[in-house]
């Protein structure tokens, strides 16, 4: 990994994020001496992507979805900083972060990828929009209160027609986000898996499904109702009955910079739940 360039993407909704980002560029000039940082918040834009060798994130896992969808064309590894509450894609704490980077910039690190997915919108074969999503697709009600009718189909199969406040098309690595409050089970981040996950359905599939890999989802908006589509939780477009989304595999994927042990997925699992929901009670 070329890291004569370090991109450091901070939260600036999180006070110290800029002080810290600050800090990591001060250090990494100093540490290694031709290395060239170039601090921005959490705007991926404010990056040139063709020019970093590694994006430093510093926030909650939504700052590593903004940097993902951004880094994923230029093959971009990613090392993320928890500055949030949960933190499933982080690798180092504010307490940390200069031993990992050190490691890193030793070259003693592994590149972990993970699958993402594309999807595209059309009307009347016309394209709405198109997007890659880290974490999940989701098609749902928006702010009506009023069930959407999704009719499914995995590649040219029926599948079935979800009456429900939206349906999660998530990969691995968002089994760990909205797919596992909506009840659906954990992937571990290796697989390229897609997985389905009805929100709240009524008379319909109430049971996830975990899909074959390769597969293409095939979802029409039906019932005369309105819908929203959503990529990574922001809003792509507005749907309306008849509209078409295929869901499937992208072309890219996500790189993190890891440090960790290869197994350290489950480790961070009970780490981060179990703990929580002990808090709880």
């Amino acid at each position: 990994m070329n890291t004569k360039t370090i991109g450091i993407l901070y939260n600036p909704r999180v006070s110290h994020a800029l002080p810290l980002a600050e800090r990591i560029a001060a250090w990494v000039e100093q540490r290694a001496g031709q290395t060239q940082t170039s601090a921005t918040n959490d705007l991926p834009a404010g990056l040139d992507w063709q020019e970093i060798g590694l994006a430093v994130t510093l926030g909650g896992d939504g700052s590593i979805l903004h940097a993902a969808r951004a880094a994923a064309p230029y093959g971009t590894p990613i090392l993320g900083v928890n500055l949030g509450r949960v933190g499933f894609l982080t690798e180092a704490e504010p307490t940390t972060w200069q031993a990992v980077l050190s490691r890193i910039l030793d070259g003693d690190y592994w590149i972990e990828e993970r699958m993402m997915l594309q999807t595209t919108a059309q009307r009347d074969g016309q394209e709405l929009g198109q997007a890659e999503a880290l974490n999940d697709i989701v098609i749902g009600r928006g702010a009506r209160a009023q069930v959407v009718h999704l009719h499914t189909a995995v590649d040219s199969g029926a599948l079935a027609t979800y009456i429900a406040d939206g349906l999660i098309i998530a990969t691995p690595t968002g089994s760990t986000a909205y797919a596992l409050a909506a009840g659906g089970p954990i992937l571990p981040p290796q697989l390229r898996n897609i997985l389905l996950v009805p929100v709240a359905p009524h008379l319909s599939m109430e049971r996830p499904i975990v899909l074959s890999e390769g597969v293409t989802v095939h979802i029409t908006v039906g019932g005369g109702r309105p819908a929203v589509l959503t990529v990574d939780g922001e809003v792509l477009v507005e749907l309306e009955s008849g509209d078409q989304v295929t869901v499937a595999a992208g072309p890219h994927v996500a790189r993190f910079a890891r440090v960790q042990s290869p197994t350290y997925f489950y480790k961070t699992l009970v780490a981060r739940l179990v703990p929580r929901n002990a808090a709880d009670r």
